[in-house]
């Protein structure tokens, strides 16, 4: 299919649309993307791209400035809570990379500084504070903005705007844990591992975080992200008992980590589970977590938006029509995505939930059998994210 006759109207200028509006647009697509802010800007803190995303990065020629802007991540570490500073408990999560391989940690607004230059230089109009409420069917399908007001038809219409997109939206999804995010100063000469993500546990009620997340632009400062695991029906009460109760509590689980707690600017996050079907309606498709969402567990969402922009956009390259590019998309993606929705379902209530008795299976059995080869083998195959080779599924490089 020709690309050059193609008007594409993208709802959401997230990591998701602002790749899928670049790689079109690059290949000589119209290409408009809708959002509700006033300007672009990202939500979130940072994430670890693993090489899997990396690829889509690498084939966008994106990935050198990535790299000079993130933190190589080689070990992944979890630990139960210990008693005082310097005295953490027993290894429940241990994760490395294969040899040549790493993660890349980088913070969301360094990520989505680039994707947006790449998106502007490449030709995509953005209509900003254009709230989407949803989509109009026809002959050529539409955005639907507040106020019912439909915009130009397009030849194809992408849903990108995240687990909380208003089309199809059910509030039943939501899981029970949240988190508090925060971007704060890497602590230089602190105690923490400049190449790990660091975990502390309690049960699996309660969860904190270190990553290193290098810096948001070129001369800035480097810095990490704390998350702190919070049930989203409790968030009021940790508003109300203050931030002095809160630092008690991270002291009192992670004494090193306090400090960060004294200074942060935290965010609550909730997240959701679940899958819905990709197509929308007639030229409609969904991406990334509008498609397809997960609890953070296994740290995937950007990989995964990464992964489909760039499929469907070989798809409509390598198809005769919108609906033939759907259904190569759909093959090229959809057994990825049911594994490890799978896997992040079974898994997550092990790391992040109200039950007493999985926690134990995991602290006695997880823990010890990821530092057996064979499961440290399979174990870094699922962190990143190169079950089923989604990448040369793809095809990416051969062309």
């Amino acid at each position: 299919m020709k690309l050059e006759a193609l008007q594409i109207a993208i709802a959401g200028a997230g990591i998701g649309g602002l790749s899928l509006g670049a790689m079109l647009a690059r290949r000589g697509a119209r290409v408009v993307i809708y959002d509700q802010m006033a300007a672009p800007q990202p939500v979130g803190s940072g994430f670890v791209l693993q090489p899997t995303g990396a690829a889509v990065l690498d084939e966008m020629g994106l990935l050198d400035q990535v790299r000079a802007r993130g933190a190589v991540i080689n070990r992944m570490h979890g630990k139960l809570a210990g008693k005082g500073i310097g005295e953490p408990g027993k290894t429940v999560l241990e994760v490395g990379y294969r040899d040549g391989e790493h993660g890349i940690a980088i913070q969301r607004v360094a990520l989505f500084d680039l994707l947006l230059d790449a998106a502007v230089s490449a030709g995509v109009s953005f209509q900003t504070a254009s709230k989407v409420t949803g989509f109009a069917e026809g002959k050529r399908a539409a955005i639907v903005l507040e106020g019912g007001v439909a915009t130009a038809a397009a030849d194809l219409v992408v849903d990108a705007m995240g687990a909380s997109s208003p089309a199809g939206h059910d509030a039943t999804k939501e899981l029970g844990y949240g988190a508090l995010w925060a971007t704060v100063p890497w602590p230089e000469n602190g105690p923490f591992h400049a190449n790990e993500l660091e975990q502390r546990y309690e049960r699996a009620s309660r969860m904190a975080g270190v990553l290193p997340v290098g810096t948001a632009r070129d001369g800035a400062a480097p810095m990490a992200t704390f998350f702190w695991s919070l049930r989203n029906r409790d968030v009021d009460a940790w508003r109300k008992a203050g931030r002095e109760a809160w630092i008690d509590e991270v002291r009192a689980m992670w004494p090193e980590a306090a400090h960060f707690a004294e200074i942060a600017e935290p965010v609550h996050a909730r997240y959701r589970h679940h899958t819905r079907r990709p197509i929308a309606g007639h030229g409609v498709i969904r991406i990334g977590d509008a498609w397809h969402a997960t609890s953070p567990q296994l740290g995937q969402g950007a990989n995964m938006a990464l992964l489909d922009a760039t499929s469907l956009t070989l798809a409509l390259e390598r198809s005769g029509s919108v609906d033939e590019a759907f259904a190569l998309h759909l093959r090229q993606r959809r057994m990825h995505i049911r594994l490890y929705q799978t896997l992040s379902q079974v898994l997550t209530p092990f790391y992040q939930s109200d039950s007493r008795v999985l926690p134990m299976m995991r602290d006695v059995m997880i823990g010890p059998t990821t530092r057996l080869p064979m499961v440290r083998y399979v174990v870094s195959r699922l962190v990143t994210g190169d079950f089923l080779d989604p990448v040369g599924r793809l095809g990416i490089g051969r062309e």
